[in-house]
């Protein structure tokens, strides 16, 4: 009997243990329930969207969404789509794909390219 007490203490020890080592990160969510800004956090975060240039197109490509010119689901496919192509940078193939279907549909998108070279200019 007692070793079996002796186990079962040193077995709550190490579960425990185990449990105070573990990380946890806090999810991050929005703090508005639109659904559009979810998709552009979505898109930014799993494309892996860094630079200024592609976090304008990702803005782009959501405005074309909330006016209805590109149907979120496309783009959501699209953003899988990406992902299973090369999951460590995903966001040309996200590109590429997105000018080669909105183009299909009559929906012209720029390139990234044009949102780097795209300098806004002060208002007189």
């Amino acid at each position: 009997m007692r070793s079996f007490t002796l186990a079962a203490v040193l077995f709550s020890l190490v579960i425990a243990e185990e449990s105070q080592a573990q990380i946890t990160v806090p999810r991050i969510l929005s703090a508005q329930p639109d659904r559009l800004a979810n998709l552009k956090e979505q898109l930014t975060n799993r494309l892996r969207a860094t630079r200024n240039d592609q976090k304008a197109f990702i803005n782009h490509t959501v405005e074309l969404v909330r006016q209805g010119r590109l149907n979120r689901s496309l783009v959501v496919a699209l953003e899988r789509y990406s992902l299973r192509r090369n999951s460590s940078y995903p966001f040309p193939f996200f590109e590429r794909a997105l000018r080669y279907e909105s183009a299909k549909r009559g929906v012209a998108v720029p390139t990234v390219k044009q949102f780097a070279t795209t300098r806004s200019r002060p208002r007189e």
